[in-house]
């Protein structure tokens, strides 16, 4: 009726009943469902009667106490087909052969057998938790769910004292006839064991088994008032050790009988359990034996019981019993001081206690009763000639441990049994001063003032310095307890003393108590001092004022008060920072509009030592209601600090879209530049913010074509870095996808760069896309994408109506680019596209082509984005296109001088191996600060972010404005900073020519004219080799590197006058060169042959000697 089996289904039905449920299990709990639910069956089939679902949730839950209700009624609908409705909404199971089936392994299986006794146990734990509050018939079910556990079979004394744990109440003889009518229902089984368990727990009186074999001692207390201390008293344990039980035993807790009975304060139970020779010596898992538990308490009745049994045992077990230790370093004395137990404080002494003894810190049981402030006992232990001024390890004494705990009476009777006033302990402070540190509330009243002025009175030094230079005065000040500044003051302390540790001058030397309570907006103690003279004009180590730190703390009362005083609103920290700034930096609104209220002269256009304004640092740190008054006290809205950035790129850049949008209202310029030439939204596409940027975008009304320095817009960015969402943001709102940068580079090139397909999808979907636009060196997306191997991409292009057969200004082909790079699967794939066929030779079809993996897009700014190298390949883009104005041009070199060669090959390390993201964020590194930063300075390693970038920079890659040369010199320095070279042929070259490098590294690195002529291997003062002559075409089949007209006169006019045009690298440096060299080297002959022997003569024996002399000085 319900669906659960279909009419073709009845034929798969076995015949026999044991078939038919071991089927329906199958149907109903597949695939491991039938584990989930199988406690909910175990308890079904141990309960005696039906189950609320409630009830049987909380059996369930004792099993797994992370079951909440979600899961449960989820596993109680999937159990639902197997079960049927009870009386009063409760549920069984359908059929109670089903049950017999479900507990027969023959029939069952081992993957569908429940346990019955695991449904006792989760039953018997869920009466456990209603111990108190369970009736007869609860008794007697928790009783039976015990017994059929089958825990402890072998020794039923344990369920007797589970019974006592759980608070049972005990049944008077008026349930006689009703605990009798219980038994009945009893299974037979367990009829037995039952009655015993109740009685053996004291639970029943003896009355009401008159059959049973019961000792004749066992009695029942009738004391209706006290049931629950009748089951713990002398009968009750009796049973239980005449049964078997150890009276040393521990229980799960790991306390034996005496202990639990001691901790309760049980006298004649301990006695009882003395007679019995429980041992008083055994401690349980926190080191606490009888004597220390009965202290802490103030049993005083069981201590005396103790104390008796000792005095009839050898004097070195009664010292052993009386000076034990438990894990926290508490004697049994120490512990009766600490609770303020008198009495049990002389019990132990006259026991004969040590009234000195301490734990492993020196802490005697006199500091434990001063720290807790208990008169009577200190009086005690002093009368019993305890130590006075014995100090801890720490060096603290009971005076000092009393004034930090306020407590004037018992400061009051220390120093009148001579405690030492001006102790210090091991950091120098005395009693006084830790009165200056305690928090007024520590002992509930407002006692330390009355401390303060006792320990002045019996001479305490108020001009007393700890090992941190601080006074008294200096502390007080700090915690804002104007009392004490008051009573030290009017005892001769100095209302402008400094802190000098040890006589010498720290940071802190500078810090006044009027700077410390103005630091922590103490508006009383800031009056205080005010009152009694103090100079306002006091400036602290960082040059901050008063005013400054209450001002950065937010104190609205202390600022008021300074300013009345008539300090400048003005005035400069070391920073930069005025009293406004440090408001602004922390959000305190109230206080910025009090520093720029009419007649207040703090001007809201102020600049730090970085250029910042208070409204930058208000924007940065996403404080909208004080950009807001900021703004409306005409603070500059449009003002870059030295960095570049503006309030409205600072509350960008860290992702306060609140506040970007207030100030995008005011009329902020949403085109804002870093100092570099980054637009804002150029710096949030590198950053991966996608909400910030289409908030710029859509409502800032920023244009999309703003380019950097180099001319790279933001989609040039953002496809470099695989970036979609970003890139389907610019799209549809309207950027050009054919954009080119200062080289003519359009976005597609970065994909054929590092090899995203699907960002090339979304490119090549955009609209008027040129998918043949070719740079400043003709190299086409399809001719980057031969070079660096990436199959999928040069598919792409070419399903997308790509030109096979494009010729750059070098005249070579992709499939000539992908040849001589040994990229025969793409020269396959470009020939089946109607490419010319590949002139050279091919592999034979053993061979298998070194093609680079397409790369996976990805949203990350981490090294992973870069392009991977594969083992053997012949691609050398690790990093996106360089830029010509910065990269080195080797020229080539004579037709007599043929061991002068470029190393920008594949045999070598790319000469420009930084990424494109890395290549923006070149020019400097991130300048150390004395306090946090709120925008870092031009061009620092924040990628746009104004606290700067935390993630790893790739390691062994050589700085991106150097040659093939220098960036092996440059690896080499990594290298020796326990970074590793990417390459081992770079990490080998580095090793075989590190000293030649060293040697020559400091005698040429004069410029680019050094770094030419060194190209060529001519030294200083040499001439220029004979037969050097002028090139008006590139060699047959080789790359020459175009002159970037980015370069500077002198350099043109250089390459001219020797060798013109010179070979270009093909090394990919952002943003620059689309396509790299050959693979090949700059030689004068043409022969094939020959150029594979240079390859591997490079490869395997190193670069030559000249080729180290080339090297480019950093930008």
């Amino acid at each position: 009726a319900a669906g659960l089996v279909g009419l073709r289904e009845i034929r798969d039905i076995p015949g026999t009943l044991n078939g038919l449920y071991l089927w329906l299990c199958q149907r109903l709990f597949p695939r491991g469902l039938f584990v989930n639910i199988k406690p909910l069956l175990n308890v079904l089939l141990a309960a005696p009667w039906p189950l609320t679902p409630q009830q049987l949730f909380t059996a369930v839950w004792t099993q797994d106490t992370s079951l909440n209700i979600q899961d449960f009624q989820s596993k109680l609908h999937a159990l639902s087909p197997l079960l049927v409705d009870g009386p009063n909404g409760t549920k069984l199971l359908f059929h109670a052969n089903f049950t017999e089936w479900l507990t027969d392994v023959k029939y069952c299986t081992q993957k569908y057998l429940c346990s019955r006794t695991e449904g006792h146990s989760m039953l018997a734990m869920s009466l456990t938790l209603q111990g108190p509050q369970l009736d007869i018939d609860g008794i007697c079910q928790l009783a039976t769910h015990l017994v059929s556990s089958g825990h402890h079979k072998e020794n039923s004394s344990l369920l007797a004292l589970w019974m006592l744990s759980t608070s049972v109440p005990a049944l008077p003889p008026s349930c006689s006839q009703a605990l009798t009518a219980c038994l009945a229902q009893l299974p037979a089984l367990v009829s037995q064991e039952v009655p015993q368990l109740l009685l053996k727990s004291g639970l029943v009186s003896p009355s009401y088994f008159p059959d049973a074999d019961l000792n004749e001692d066992m009695q029942w207390n009738t004391d209706g008032d006290q049931p629950r201390k009748s089951l713990e008293m002398e009968v009750s344990v009796k049973k239980l050790l005449d049964s078997g039980l150890s009276v040393n035993q521990p229980t799960s807790t790991g306390q034996t009988l005496l202990t639990r009975a001691a901790h309760d304060g049980s006298a004649e139970l301990v006695k009882f359990l003395l007679t019995q020779n429980s041992d008083p010596l055994v401690s349980d898992p926190q080191g606490q034996t009888p004597l220390t538990l009965a202290s802490r308490q103030g049993h005083v009745n069981v201590l005396s019981v103790l104390l008796a049994w000792t005095k009839c045992q050898s004097t070195e077990t009664a010292v052993q019993m009386m000076e034990h230790v438990d894990n926290e370093g508490w004697t049994a004395l120490r512990s009766a001081a600490w609770g303020g137990h008198c009495e049990a404080v002389r019990l132990l002494l006259d026991a004969g206690a040590e009234v000195n003894g301490c734990d492993s810190d020196c802490r005697t049981a006199l500091r434990a009763a001063a720290w807790g402030g208990h008169e009577d006992i200190v009086l005690t232990l002093l009368d019993y000639g305890a130590q006075i001024n014995k100090a801890d390890s720490k060096g603290r004494t009971p005076l000092i441990a009393a004034a930090y705990m306020g407590h004037h009476e018992t400061v009051e009777i220390l120093l009148d049994h001579n405690a030492d006033v001006n102790l210090a302990d091991e950091d120098g402070r005395t009693a006084l001063s830790v009165v200056a540190l305690c928090v007024p509330t520590a002992a509930g009243i407002q006692g330390f003032g009355e401390v303060a002025g006792l320990l002045l009175e019996r001479g305490a030094d108020p001009g007393h310095r700890d090992h941190d230079g601080m006074t008294p005065l200096l502390l007080a000040a700090y915690e804002g307890h104007d009392d004490v500044v008051e009573l030290l003051l009017e005892a001769g302390a100095d209302v402008d003393e400094t802190a000098h540790p040890d006589g010498s001058f720290s940071s802190a030397a500078a810090v006044t108590p009027l700077l410390a309570a103005a630091a922590m907006g103490h508006m009383k103690t800031v009056s205080r001092l005010l009152f009694w003279g103090a100079a306002v004009d006091a400036i602290d180590c960082e040059g901050r004022t008063a005013l400054c730190l209450a001002a950065a703390r937010g104190s609205l009362e202390v600022v008021r008060a300074l300013l009345d005083r008539g300090l400048d609103e003005n005035h400069k920290d070391d920073l930069g920072w005025t009293p406004l700034h440090a408001a602004a930096c922390e959000g305190h609104r109230t206080i910025c509009a009090a520093l720029t209220d009419q007649g207040s002269m703090a001007r809201v256009g102020e600049m730090d030592i970085e250029g910042r304004t208070p409204l930058i640092l208000a924007a940065q740190e996403g404080h909208w209601s004080t950009v807001k008054l900021l703004l409306d006290r005409r603070s500059p809205i449009d003002h870059r600090a030295y960095d570049g950035h503006s309030a409205l790129s600072a509350a960008f850049l860290e992702g306060h879209a609140d506040v970007a949008e207030l100030l995008m209202k005011r009329g902020a310029d949403t085109d804002v530049r870093d100092a570099e030439g980054r637009p804002l939204l150029y710096l949030l596409v590198l950053n991966n913010c996608l909400e910030m940027a289409a908030l710029l975008i859509e409502k800032g009304g920023v244009p999309l074509e703003s380019r950097d320095s180099e001319g790279r817009t933001a989609l040039h960015v953002a496809s470099w870095q695989g970036n979609l969402e970003i890139v389907g943001l610019l799209l549809n709102h309207g950027a050009n996808p054919n954009t080119q940068d200062a080289e003519g580079r359009p976005p597609i090139h970065s994909v054929a760069w590092t090899g995203h397909v699907t960002m090339g999808h979304r490119l090549l979907e955009a609209s008027a896309v040129n998918i043949d636009l070719a740079c400043h060196q003709g190299a086409t997306a399809l001719s980057i994408a031969s070079q660096e191997g990436h199959s999928n991409i040069v598919r792409m292009l070419l399903e997308k109506g790509a030109n096979p057969n494009h010729i750059d200004k070098y005249g070579r082909s992709p499939v000539k680019v992908a040849g001589k790079h040994g990229l025969f699967n793409i020269v396959r794939l470009l020939e089946s596209f109607g490419a010319k066929p590949y002139l050279g030779q091919l592999p034979n079809s053993n061979t298998v082509s070194p093609v680079k993996p397409d790369k996976i897009p990805s949203l990350g700014l981490s090294e992973n984005n870069a392009v991977e190298v594969t083992g053997t390949t012949s691609s050398s883009s690790l990093s996106s296109p360089g830029s010509t104005g910065e990269r080195f041009h080797s020229l080539q070199s004579s037709q007599t001088s043929s061991t002068c060669h470029s190393l920008a090959t594949v045999q070598t390390v790319p000469a420009d191996s930084l990424s494109f993201i890395q290549q923006i964020q070149q020019h400097s590194l991130p300048r150390s600060r004395s306090r946090h930063s709120i925008l870092p300075p031009p061009g620092s390693t924040g990628m746009g972010s104004l606290r700067g970038n935390n993630q790893m920079q790739p390691t062994g890659i050589p700085h991106p404005a150097v040659c093939t040369v220098t960036a092996l010199v440059h690896s080499c320095d990594l290298s020796q900073k326990g970074l590793s070279p990417e390459l081992e042929y770079h990490d080998k070259i580095t090793k075989q020519n590190s000293n030649l490098i060293k040697n020559r590294r400091t005698n040429y690195i004069g410029g680019k004219w050094h770094s030419f002529m060194a190209s060529l291997g001519i030294m200083p003062g040499q001439e220029i080799p004979l037969g050097a002559k002028n090139r008006e075409n590139p060699p047959s089949d080789y790359p020459q590197r175009l002159q970037s007209p980015s370069q500077p006169e002198a350099w043109d006019s250089l390459t001219h006058n020797v060798l013109s045009p010179v070979c270009y690298n093909f090394v990919p440096t952002p943003p620059c060169s689309a396509l790299a060299d050959d693979g090949m080297f700059t030689i004068t002959t043409t022969d094939p042959q020959l150029h594979l022997k240079q390859a591997i003569k490079l490869q395997f024996e190193g670069p030559t000697s000249a080729a180290l002399y080339k090297r480019e000085t950093p930008l």
